[in-house]
């Protein structure tokens, strides 16, 4: 498996895979708005990576500087459902953290409260629960916050 940049040729096959998934269905997320969202990595206004092994695996979408202004933020992850408990979300995760972590001390990201899985995958990945978000993303969805941090930031 490698990971890499996202190109423009990844749009509609990470688009399909998020309409697919079960999570983000949940959300409403429809094709037109899953292809604005890569399109916006690839205008640069966030970053994207794939996961590939004849075919893409998985996405993830972050920015650098998407929490609080100096912190990174995890937008949104996504492995295809065949491919899902063979590692290509830590992956992922790991080369997005890699990133993030070089540029700032701290990495945010939402997950569903009642999304037993993820959050026990962040919480294994070093994440904690900083609190929680009623109806932010959607109404009638409680949004739990999550941080790994390398430690505090003095910026002013």
């Amino acid at each position: 498996m490698t990971i890499r940049p996202f190109r423009e040729t990844d749009v509609d096959a990470c688009a399909s895979m998020m309409v697919d998934l079960p999570l983000y269905a949940r959300y409403g997320v429809t094709r037109d708005g899953a292809r604005a969202l890569f399109d916006r990595a690839l205008a640069g206004d966030s970053r994207a990576l794939v996961a590939e092994d004849a075919g893409v695996l998985g996405f993830v979408v972050y920015s650098l500087h998407g929490t609080f202004d100096h912190s990174g933020y995890v937008r949104a992850i996504g492995v295809a459902s065949g491919a899902q408990r063979r590692g290509v979300g830590g992956r992922l995760m790991e080369a997005a953290e890699r990133e993030i972590l070089s540029r700032g001390p701290n990495v945010f990201l939402l997950v569903s409260a009642d999304n037993a899985d993820a959050r026990r995958f962040y919480e294994r990945r070093g994440y904690r629960e900083v609190g929680e978000i009623p109806d932010y993303a959607r109404a009638g969805i409680t949004e739990v916050l999550y941080r790994k941090t390398l430690g505090p930031v003095h910026a002013v």
